[in-house]
C-alpha cells in the first residue's frame, strides 16, 4: 500500500487586483510629484500654523459643536423614531413629516433660516414662570440666537432626522418574539421598550451613529456661512489676510482628520465593550 503524497496546493495570481493597485499608486505618486514641483505648498507655513493658538481654538469650538449636536439629534431622534413606531397614525404621521422635512432640506439653509428668520419673526425673548412674576429671560433675539445657537439648532434638528431613521432600524431589528416573551411574563409595554428594545438597538445603531458623529464634525464647516468661529472660518479669516490658501486648508484638513480618528476610535471602543451579539 503506497503513502499518500502531500497536495501541494498552487494560489492563483490575482492580475487584476495587482494591476488596480498598481494603477491607483502610480496616480497618488504623479499627484504628489505634481504638487512638489509646483511647490503648492509651503511647508514652513503650513507648520507654523498647524499648533496656533487660533486653529486650536476653531478645532476646539468645531469639537464641541459637532458634539452637542450629536447629543441634540440623538434625544430628538429617539423621541420620533418612538413616535413613527408608536402604532399612534397621528404621531407616526408628524414623525414621518419631521423626518421629511429636515432630511430634505440642506443643512446650510437650515442653519441660515435658524440665524435670519428667527429674530426677524420674533423680537424679544421673554420666558417666564407661568402664573408668577418670576421672569427667567427677556432679551432680543439677536442676543439669544447666537451664531453657535443658530449652529446648534440647525445641526441637532437637522442631523435628528437621520438619527430618527437609524433609531427605527435598531427597533425595528429587535426579534418581535422577544417582545412577545416579555409581555407574556406579565412586562409592561415600558418595561419591555426600557429592558429589552432599547438595550439591544442601542448596540445594533452604534456602527451607524458613529458613521452619523463623524459627517456631523465635518458638517460644522457649515456655520462659517453664519459667523461661527469654528476651524473652517478661522483659517479662511487667516488666510484672506495672508493668501497662503493652500497651507491654511491643509491644516484645517489636518484637524478635521484628528476629529475624524478622535470619533472612529470612540465608536471602535463602544463597539468592542457594547457588542451586537
Amino acid at each position: 500500500m503506497t503513502e499518500p503524497r502531500a497536495v501541494r496546493v498552487k494560489h492563483r495570481w490575482r492580475w487584476g487586483a495587482w494591476l488596480i493597485s498598481a494603477i491607483v499608486l502610480l496616480a497618488v505618486f504623479m499627484l504628489i510629484s505634481a504638487g512638489v514641483r509646483a511647490k503648492i505648498m509651503n511647508v514652513e507655513v503650513f507648520l507654523s500654523y498647524l499648533t496656533s493658538q487660533q486653529v486650536l481654538i476653531g478645532a476646539r469650538n468645531a469639537l464641541i459643536l459637532g458634539t452637542l449636536a450629536l447629543v441634540v439629534a440623538s434625544v430628538i431622534g429617539l423621541v420620533v423614531a418612538l413616535m413613527r413606531v408608536s402604532g399612534n397614525p397621528i404621531l407616526a404621521a408628524l414623525s414621518a413629516t419631521y423626518v421629511y422635512f429636515f432630511r430634505g432640506t440642506p443643512m446650510l439653509i437650515q442653519l441660515l433660516f435658524w440665524f435670519n428668520a428667527l429674530p426677524t419673526m420674533f423680537q424679544r425673548v421673554h420666558l417666564a414662570v407661568p402664573f408668577t412674576d418670576i421672569v427667567l429671560l427677556d432679551a432680543p433675539t439677536t442676543a439669544v440666537v447666537t451664531p453657535f445657537v443658530a449652529a446648534l439648532a440647525g445641526l441637532g434638528l437637522a442631523e435628528g432626522a437621520y438619527m430618527a431613521e437609524i433609531i427605527r432600524a435598531g427597533i425595528l431589528a429587535v426579534d418581535k418574539g422577544q417582545r412577545a416573551a416579555a409581555r407574556a411574563i406579565g412586562m409592561t409595554e415600558y418595561q419591555v421598550l426600557r429592558h429589552i428594545v432599547i438595550p439591544q438597538a442601542g448596540r445594533i445603531i452604534i456602527p451607524a451613529g458613529g458613521n452619523q458623529y463623524i459627517m456631523l464634525l465635518k458638517s460644522t464647516s457649515l456655520a462659517s456661512a453664519i459667523g461661527f468661529l469654528e476651524l473652517l472660518r478661522i483659517t479662511t479669516d487667516i488666510y484672506s489676510s495672508n493668501f497662503m490658501v493652500v497651507e491654511l486648508l491643509a491644516v484645517a484638513a489636518f484637524w478635521y482628520l484628528v476629529m475624524t480618528a478622535f470619533a472612529t476610535a470612540v465608536q471602535t471602543a463602544l463597539e468592542k465593550t457594547f457588542p451586537q451579539r
